[in-house]
């Protein structure tokens, strides 16, 4: 049995109207063009549809169960249709996406914030990871698209910047320092340090310690932390101070204040990054999204 979509909305316009004549009018097809396409759907169904034995036209048995059973077709086959238009567009199915915390502090919201009132149908799923496992997992497949930090690019994964902010100074609320507009790069050369572990981001790490040999010390690091809600207790706890990007000024963690750094002070970049070969709708969407909020 073959039905086509357009016999079952035509049986529909007829049991409605139950009467041909208007019906074809209300279809602007003549009455006898639609007398044919009934009888041909009641061919390819085996079963009469419509009385047509008196001057009244009335549903058959077999009408009544079609005329219950064809707007639930109907709108299951619209629907279909409607998911595979919006699965071709990304607008369905699920984006996995890795965010470092720095970015769940700014711009991750707003990304997520803005692919949701485009995208309603279309499922997010977020986690925290540092940089260099997002860059591991979207090579692997595991992660669709990640927010990361001063990532270089790979074969395999390509990474653009999005947005900088300087490296401020994190120090404990009754440090000296803490009152102070700005600060001396070279004051902080005996402090200990609490920082990233180097292996979660080995360029962040990088650029601080570099930063620092700039300015004639290595840093003394007492504590590392896994992740930055970590690394700001340690601070607030008075184990030492850290150099963070500014967007971590925006969590206004208790016992931590945040305080420029005089002279040239190191930009780090926020980045959004994705498997090269990946031709996903969805991830096109999510890294175009990007680009817009991070300009």
């Amino acid at each position: 049995m073959d039905v086509e979509l357009r016999q079952l909305r035509v049986f529909l316009t007829v049991a409605s109207e139950l009467h041909f004549s208007r019906a074809a009018k209300r279809l602007h097809v003549s009455q006898p063009a639609l007398s044919q396409q009934i009888r041909a759907l009641e061919k390819t169904l085996g079963a009469a549809l419509f009385d047509r034995s008196s001057r009244a036209t009335e549903l058959t048995p077999a009408g009544r169960v079609l005329l219950d059973a064809a707007p639930r077709v109907l709108f299951e086959a619209e629907r279909a249709q409607s998911l595979v238009t919006q699965a071709s567009n990304g607008a369905v199915g699920l984006l996995v996406v890795g965010s470092v915390g720095t970015a769940l502090a700014s711009i991750t919201p707003r990304i997520l914030r803005t692919m949701r009132a485009s995208f309603p149908d279309l499922q997010l799923e977020v986690s925290q990871q540092d940089t260099a496992a997002q860059i591991v997992a979207i090579a692997d497949g595991r992660l669709d698209v990640g927010l990361v930090r001063a990532a270089p690019p790979t074969a395999t994964v390509a990474v653009e910047h999005l947005v900088s902010e300087p490296l401020l100074a994190a120090l404990p609320l009754d440090h000296p320092l803490a009152t102070s507009e700005e600060i001396e790069p070279e004051a902080l050369a005996d402090e200990p340090f609490v920082l990233w572990p180097r292996p979660l981001g080995m360029a962040f790490f990088d650029i601080i310690t570099s930063y620092c040999r700039e300015h004639g010390f290595s840093p003394d690091i007492v504590a590392e932390g896994a992740d930055i809600e970590t690394q700001l207790g340690l601070v607030a706890a008075g184990l030492g101070v850290s150099l963070q990007p500014a967007y971590y000024a925006n969590l206004r963690p208790p016992g931590v204040v945040f305080r420029p750094l005089s002279g040239d002070v190191p930009m780090v970049a926020l980045q959004v990054a994705w498997r090269r070969n990946d031709r996903s709708p969805a991830v096109a969407h999510f890294v175009d999204t990007a680009r817009a909020l991070g300009t």
